[in-house]
């Protein structure tokens, strides 16, 4: 069975990988647009999510990356774990409290315990929360790997301009003729609605942009991820540090970017640098990306429209890739087992049909 998936970041990637593995004929499209893997914070965690189901599979997502590294030598991965203080007070206890009812990894720091692991962290909280299960990815480099790992076709700086068949899908049309195939997985971000309704399937997506900012190299050396209550930071593995340009940036909900590059930095700048130890010098990139957020917030996956269609479309992609992938190859595949079905239930494309 020869399969396409349109869509090279790291959900697309995962799939192909999973196809593969599993025996399958795989051609990945990438049109060469920038991808929001590319510019992702790369925060593999469950400890933010929309319900108790979402939970469910972001937590599975976990134990999936764990498989995942142990057959794919070299991911670009730190299980690095994640410091959160948001919040303190009852918040804080209220948070802690929820992730156990999940059952989920998560232990109290006090601020003595905290400054002794991490000597060059400034002006810690009285408390923090450790998720130790929580990593790390480069994303655009987890998604190369996988591709290369995988052994799938890539096609590179191609469009999909729409999708053939009617009944049943039998490939794309691109910018350079027709790509036959008997499954056709979209896996494309916020490119997949274009494509999608060439085949009458509607996915509305929300406008969510994500701000990063990237600081030049310093001295200090950070582990875990952390969670402030100003934003997001974890250290790159050359020095420099990278920061959401908002608080919560994962449950952000802005259409728009109102303020200049400058004013972004910064705004990061004015946050993060008192709390490294020799502070931090300037800032190196600002990076915008677009989320493709569907209409409710919630992933997108499995069939739609004609037969043989598939569609993969969230976010967090960087958190969910690994199951995902493992889900969405199965269920091409006709493979699927129930518990992995049960997962991905509530997120089905067809609430959005109709």
């Amino acid at each position: 069975m020869k399969t396409i998936v349109v869509g090279a970041g790291i959900i697309g990637a995962s799939i192909a990988w999973h196809l593969t593995r599993a025996g399958g004929q795989v051609v990945v499209i990438d049109g060469g647009l920038p991808a929001a893997t590319s510019a992702s914070f790369g925060w593999i965690n469950a400890s933010f999510y929309a319900d108790t189901a979402h939970h469910r599979l972001r937590a599975a997502s976990l134990l999936s990356y764990q498989r995942l590294m142990a057959e794919v030598p070299d991911l670009p991965i730190d299980l690095c774990g994640a410091w959160w203080w948001e919040a303190q007070g009852q918040a804080l206890h209220r948070m802690k409290s929820d992730l156990q009812g999940h059952d989920y990894a998560v232990e109290y720091l006090s601020k003595a315990a905290a400054e002794a692991a991490q000597p060059d962290l400034l002006g810690l909280p009285d408390d923090l929360l450790v998720f130790p299960a929580e990593a790390a990815a480069d994303a655009a480099a987890v998604a190369q790997r996988l591709l290369r790992a995988s052994g799938a076709q890539v096609l590179r700086g191609v469009k999909v301009s729409s999708l053939l068949g009617d009944a049943e899908v039998s490939g794309v049309a691109t910018a350079i003729g027709p790509v036959e195939a008997d499954r056709v997985v979209i896996a494309a971000g916020s490119g997949a609605p274009d494509i999608l309704q060439t085949a009458g399937v509607r996915l509305p997506m929300l406008t969510r942009p994500g701000v990063m900012v990237t600081t030049k190299p310093i001295s200090a050396r950070i582990k875990p991820i952390l969670v402030t209550p100003h934003g997001e930071v974890r250290q790159l593995p050359d020095g420099r540090l990278i920061a959401s340009a908002v608080a919560n940036h994962q449950g952000d909900d802005a259409s728009e970017v109102v303020e200049t590059p400058d004013a972004i930095a910064a705004r990061v700048m004015g946050w993060l640098s008192p709390m490294i130890r020799g502070g931090v010098s300037d800032w190196d990139e600002v990076t915008l990306a677009y989320r493709p957020v569907p209409q409710d917030g919630l992933p997108v996956i499995g069939a739609t429209g004609p037969k043989g269609l598939h569609v993969a479309v969230m976010h967090s992609g960087v958190t969910l890739a690994a199951i995902v992938g493992e889900v969405t190859a199965a269920e091409v595949l006709g493979q699927a087992i129930n518990a992995q079905t049960d997962l991905v239930a509530p997120y089905r494309p067809d609430r959005f049909q109709g």
